[in-house]
């Protein structure tokens, strides 16, 4: 016993310094960064890449954006560096890793969850480097668009005990609306003007889904409670009695309050809305639209557009569908996701510089446009790069007499940024990725519950609580009693002459030995 443990110590002893190498090398020739983003958030390379000027890889395919960035990173800096990329179906996927001890330097969370982990002081913030805008590889701060912008740097959120504007905590990376995505055929104009209502309306019974997820649920349900309410600020709007700033601010109170009467109202609202569904959907919506099994869909925009982009994308036009996205009067929701740095005290100040290097790069115009190509979703970065791309997918031809000029300043900022566009899209892909001004004004961005977190949850609970009609009761009624009559049966009748069968005729019953079951 005492050799063995005398060899195992020497073993240790020799390794120690072999250890110690390593993880000077690693700290001082490559850095490890680790990055969590949602499914299918990045241009993963290949044949769905966007053409652009990049070096290929030796197959001639497209390189990721990933493998890209390594090389930038060490051609740029001089350090290789690994991206250790994973990703998550859902905010509370990501959150949950988290909990459970999962290290992450780079996360990709929604608004809410951004708030969440602030709120639970889980992030640290921005180097002052990052904003430096005269570094011209400091990408994000100087591409960024002006309407983003301005969003992260006025409104703020609970970090810890003590308050910050999301723009110290977060970088953005896509953003969009919520809206219906409809097939004209089936949907006229007049059930459009019923707004949020039209989903539970008798009209599209069987033929609506909405997300199968509490927060964008319960967003529906409060456009449909305070419909009165928010019109009337929207005539107030136009009436020029309301700014700009007073409008938006006053449709987000409604579309965030989580009070017990408004959570009560909007789960009757919800349980009505439930019995005219097609069902609840996370990602089934886009196909339901493009089959026809459904003609109304509660959608992200960047879900519509690729929606839209599938359902008109035929070989020969045979069988295309054409759908369209509506923004319903009200409200709407508006959302982002973006790069956030979740703590990590063994975390280097290198692994920290290439993770704002990270999103440094996929903020760079080119790589934004790669990436918007590639996932069908909304970058935050504006920039010449960027309008040369929408105004080439959705300028209209020449002599076309019906186009409109689609004005795009609001998101690139100073300049001439109006698209001569299709009449068309002025409610189809070009409405969904950027709708006008005006439409933003009325578009709220959802809070972080806090507290609230468990009455709406209940709510939901509640939701999607299943009830059994009187046949299925008496169905069950009747197995239990089989089944507890069957029970009887094995317990006793071993023991009485009750539950025995008569032996036949001619034949005499014997004992029997015991029989053992197993599952």
């Amino acid at each position: 016993m005492k050799r063995r443990i005398f060899a195992l110590l020497s073993a240790a002893v020799m390794v120690l310094p072999m250890t110690a190498m390593l993880t000077a090398c690693g700290e001082n020739d490559s850095i490890l960064l680790r990055v969590y983003n949602w499914e299918e958030y990045i241009d993963e390379g290949g044949e769905g890449s966007y053409e652009y000027d990049y070096e290929v890889n030796e197959d001639g395919s497209a390189p990721s954006l990933v493998e890209d960035f390594e090389a930038w990173y060490e051609e740029t800096y001089g350090t290789p560096v690994t991206v250790e990329y994973s990703t998550f179906g859902t905010n509370e996927d990501m959150y949950n890793q988290l909990k459970l001890g999962y290290t992450y330097d780079l996360l990709c969370p929604s608004e809410y969850m951004i708030m969440k982990l602030a709120a639970e002081d889980m992030l640290e913030p921005y180097s002052e480097d990052f904003f430096d805008e005269s570094n011209e590889l400091n990408y994000y701060v100087n591409n960024v668009s002006p309407f983003i912008k301005e969003k992260f740097d006025t409104n703020t959120m609970a970090v810890g005990d003590s308050e910050a504007t999301w723009g110290e905590y977060a970088a953005g990376y896509m953003w969009g609306t919520t809206g219906l995505v409809y097939n004209p055929e089936f949907i006229s104009e007049e059930q459009l003007e019923m707004g949020w209502e039209l989903m539970l309306d008798e009209s599209v019974a069987g033929k609506v889904t909405t997300k199968d997820n509490v927060r964008d649920s319960y967003f529906v349900g409060l456009a449909i409670l305070f419909e009165d309410e928010l019109l009337s600020l929207k005539a107030q709007h136009a009436a020029g009695e309301l700014s700009d700033e007073d409008y938006t601010a006053q449709v987000t109170d409604y579309m965030n309050r989580t009070d017990e009467e408004t959570v009560a109202k909007v789960q009757q609202i919800l349980l009505e809305m439930k019995d005219n569904l097609f069902g609840f959907e996370t990602d089934t919506g886009k196909h339901d639209m493009v089959v026809g099994n459904i003609w109304l869909n509660f959608a992200w925009s960047g879900d519509a557009v690729y929606a839209m982009d599938v359902a008109e994308d035929t070989e020969d036009g045979e069988g295309a569908v054409t759908l369209n996205y509506y923004i319903p009067e009200e409200a709407a929701n508006l959302w982002f996701d973006g790069w956030v740095i979740p703590k990590d005290e063994n975390r280097t100040p290198e692994v920290k510089h290439a993770a704002e290097a990270f999103v440094n790069f996929l903020s760079a115009p080119e790589n934004a446009v790669r990436n918007s190509y590639y996932i069908g979703y909304t970058s935050v970065i504006a920039g010449d790069e960027m309008f040369a791309y929408m105004e080439d997918t959705y300028s209209a031809e020449d002599g076309d007499e019906t186009a409109i000029d689609y004005d795009l300043g609001y998101f690139f900022g100073e300049g001439d940024y109006v698209i001569s566009a299709p009449a068309e899209q002025a409610e189809r892909q070009l409405f969904a990725q950027y709708p006008p001004v005006d439409t933003m004004l009325r578009c709220a961005v959802m809070d972080y519950y806090g507290e609230n977190d468990e009455r709406i949850n209940e709510l939901w609970t509640q939701i999607k609580g299943e009830t059994l009609d009187a046949w299925a009761i008496a169905v069950i009624c009747v197995a239990v009693v089989l089944i507890a009559g069957f029970a009887v049966y094995v317990k006793l009748g071993a023991k009485t002459d009750f539950f025995r069968p008569r032996p036949k005729k001619g034949f005499k019953l014997v004992a029997q030995e015991p029989v053992s079951y197993q599952r």
